[in-house]
């Protein structure tokens, strides 16, 4: 089984790169697809994350434990101070 269909989040969405989609955050109508690339923290549910999807104009890097992820604005603020001096 590749990435492009792996099955369903915890709100019954399909999720994958073979599944369109639009932006989680509020007010955000532009469309994307429910792939890694687009995965606040960088996989399908796991921390760090909110197992949400966002266009990159709505999210952020952010070095957690010496790797960077893509995490949305709200995940984001939370480890703003867990890792401040990192970046």
């Amino acid at each position: 089984m590749g990435w492009g269909n792996c099955g369903t989040d915890s709100q019954g969405r399909p999720i994958g790169y073979m599944h369109d989609a639009t932006c989680d955050h509020e007010g955000c109508s532009k469309e994307i697809d429910r792939g890694l690339s687009y995965a606040c923290g960088d996989m399908h549910g796991e921390d760090p994350g909110c197992e949400k999807y966002f266009c990159h104009e709505h999210m952020k890097t952010r070095k957690i434990d010496g790797r960077y992820h893509q995490l949305c604005f709200k995940c984001d603020e939370h480890y703003e101070t867990e890792t401040e001096g990192e970046r």
